[in-house]
């Protein structure tokens, strides 16, 4: 089977309410200051690629008139969706804010964004980039700290950040022929590949120790994802250390050891569904540990903003 195919959503010859519409339908709900249609030419490319979504966006404008995109909390109480969003930009500028931060991205730099606060973003008169939808629980589970590390620049002298963005352009080249299985498997990896480089480059390094303890701690519970009796109390006596112990060593990620278990199941069954490595969505919901199957698509679809057969379908599996 194919992968999924790039759809042109935005065309040169559109005017700016189009692109306003198209970005608010496939991103997000945002305000944004009008722009004369003179002037204005605009390009986005959407596709899908397994766990994530490749957007090529370009625009021009008069640079009297850049465009400004704000997204508000009223916004954000109509427009639930919750994805972080990864900026590579390939030409031009651009200025982006949230949570008290600025970044002024520039070619070759990296910034990672969280639609689930509030932000701004301003373009250049001539602007263009690629950005990366992430659903958040495949970023959280690789990198509980996300959330914290928005709006914060990897600048382009970074060899990490040039890796990083090689990979994308090179994912965002591949024709429509190239099949499902392997556009879901290299989009999985190209998310450890974002997470490693955010967290290299944005995050203070810890004392050895607490790494060490948390690294055994999760390779514990991660190989045990299988078993819906895990609990804090199993976490912590396995590992010899008091449940409180256990709490600190997660918070110092800004999350919970259940938590934490709670997402890796999650990316478990995406993983499973997205790749066509099982063949019915009960399969990779007892697969990761979830015994009630109502809950799991529940949960499943507020996580991932689609249904668990949706993702089964479009990795090829039969149902």
């Amino acid at each position: 089977m194919a992968a999924s195919t790039r759809a042109i959503a935005v065309r040169p010859d559109d005017g700016f309410a189009h692109w306003h519409q198209v970005t608010c339908r496939d991103f997000s709900t945002t305000e944004c200051r009008r722009v004369p249609d003179r002037g204005f030419r605009a390009r986005v490319a959407i596709r899908p690629f397994g766990p994530l979504t490749i957007n090529d966006i370009w625009s021009t404008t008069a640079p009297e008139t850049p465009i400004q995109v704000t997204r508000t909390a009223a916004d954000i109480r109509r427009d639930p969706r919750d994805y972080f969003m990864l900026w590579l930009p390939l030409a031009g500028d651009a200025v982006f804010a949230q949570d008290g931060r600025e970044a002024c991205m520039h070619a070759g730099d990296i910034v990672l964004h969280d639609q689930a606060q509030p932000f701004a973003l301003a373009f250049g008169a001539r602007a263009r980039a690629i950005m990366i939808s992430i659903p958040r629980s495949l970023l959280t589970t690789r990198l509980t700290a996300a959330p914290r590390l928005t709006a914060r620049l990897i600048a382009r002298g970074s060899k990490l950040g040039a890796l990083a963005t090689s990979v994308v352009q090179r994912m965002a080249e591949l024709d429509d022929t190239t099949p499902d299985d392997v556009v879901a498997r290299l989009g999985t990896s190209a998310l450890e590949i974002f997470a490693t480089t955010l967290d290299a480059e944005l995050m203070g390094r810890r004392p050895a120790a607490h790494e060490r303890r948390l690294a055994q701690a999760q390779a514990f519970m991660r190989a045990r994802l299988h078993d819906p009796a895990l609990d804090l109390e199993a976490i912590a006596r396995a590992q010899n250390m008091a449940p409180r112990t256990l709490y600190r060593l997660f918070a110092a990620d800004g999350t919970t050891p259940m938590r934490w278990l709670w997402h890796q199941r999650l990316a478990k069954s995406f993983a499973a569904l997205s790749e066509g490595r099982v063949i019915q969505v009960t399969d990779a919901a007892l697969d990761a540990g979830f015994s009630d199957l109502s809950h799991f698509s529940r949960a499943f679809k507020a996580a991932f903003g689609v249904s668990p057969h949706a993702v089964l379908r479009r990795g090829g599996a039969r149902d």
